[in-house]
């Protein structure tokens, strides 16, 4: 079984490039969200649809992968899906005109997502599984040397700045890489303190010191010390 380490992943604008396996992994897009924000009177426009639409065709133009899994928690809101159901679908049309097959996994959010894309509880490519991260899927493998999850929106709070960032530690008999929100209207969870029972996800368990942090900052990545050393650090 192959041991995944930072060094077979690149970290881009809150989404994952594996190239052995040739694909590009994204997680809570919730496609919507603005819409819900300003209906309650807290926030203003700020062309979310277009942002998550330009962030992908750049992702696709660099990485030009032959897979694109969008890991749940696609859309926002648990009800209809309204625009944001024309949104999702031009994000699947975009990936398909670039070549690359689209995956959708479905998030505790995607409640109604299938009413516009296919969608799955989990996607397995060779040794790597693409599953939200909320639950555990009965019928997912078990023997996968790695599972990539979202769900928890990790960010990392250094020198009193909140900063999205990713985590990669033992899950199973494998490693699990967890991705931040797609999305940057999404709030992060600052995991500096956290235990692993704070986490709202079932794949990140205990010894969660072992968890790295992963930061990527317009394409410069930052390996810090599992959260054990690290937060010594801080």
């Amino acid at each position: 079984m192959k041991d995944w380490t930072p060094d077979d992943m690149v970290f881009r604008d809150r989404a994952v490039y594996l190239p052995e396996i040739d694909a590009l992994s994204l997680s809570d897009l919730h496609v919507g969200i603005e819409r819900a924000a300003i209906r309650d009177g807290t926030s203003m426009p700020t062309k979310e649809a277009d942002t998550l639409k330009s962030n992908i065709l750049g992702l696709l133009g660099e990485f030009q992968p032959s897979t694109v899994v969008f890991d749940g928690d696609v859309h926002h809101e648990f009800g209809g899906l309204g625009d944001a159901g024309d949104t999702i679908q031009e994000m699947r049309e975009m990936v398909e005109n670039a070549g690359a097959e689209p995956v959708f996994v479905e998030g505790n959010h995607d409640t109604m997502l299938d009413s516009v894309v296919e969608t799955v509880d989990w996607h397995r490519m060779e040794d790597v599984v693409f599953v939200h991260g909320d639950r555990v899927p009965a019928d997912m493998p078990q023997d996968a040397a790695l599972y990539v999850v979202g769900h928890d929106h990790p960010a990392v709070e250094i020198e009193m700045q909140k900063i999205e960032c990713y985590l990669l530690g033992p899950c199973i008999d494998g490693h699990v890489l967890m991705t931040p929100a797609f999305n940057e209207l999404v709030r992060g969870v600052v995991v500096n303190r956290m235990t692993a029972g704070e986490f709202m996800s079932p794949f990140i368990r205990p010894p969660i010191e072992e968890f790295q942090v992963i930061v990527e900052d317009e394409g410069e990545v930052h390996e810090f010390p599992p959260l054990g050393e690290f937060r010594h650090m801080l």
